[in-house]
């Protein structure tokens, strides 16, 4: 079963996918992604077809210029790397801490600065416009 503190998060899901998959081969195996290999892949898929679906009938759906397709790629990458260090969303971050983890403590603090930061970066980034 995976661990109490679970919830859904794309950045863990989305690794457990890879272990799920990857835990087909003998020589690998990841406990957690092994045991409930079903419902994780399915919760990612469902997460990407349920939220299509409901920016489809939302009439929400439109392609977006977003930029530097490049850089987009980078921070997406950034933030799951981030996020797997931190050992996932800040839904799990919470639900740790409150098992008393301490490592989800400082996470949670780190998380807050980052956050207050990218505010300052963002509101000086409006003020040159």
């Amino acid at each position: 079963h995976p661990p109490a503190a679970y919830g859904i998060c794309v950045v863990c899901h989305a690794r457990d996918m890879v272990n799920a998959l990857l835990s087909q081969f003998p020589w690998y195996g990841a406990p957690v992604s092994s045991l409930a290999m079903k419902g994780l892949i399915l919760t990612t898929v469902g997460i990407i077809i349920g939220g299509a679906v409901a920016a489809i009938t939302s009439g929400e759906w439109k392609l977006q210029k977003t930029g530097n397709p490049f850089f987009a790629f980078i921070f997406g990458f950034i933030v799951m790397c981030c996020g797997l260090i931190i050992s996932g969303c800040p839904m799990r971050i919470l639900l740790r801490s409150a098992y008393g983890d301490t490592g989800a403590m400082f996470s949670i603090g780190f998380l807050v600065v980052g956050i207050y930061l990218a505010t300052l970066l963002l509101k000086r980034r409006a003020k040159m416009q």
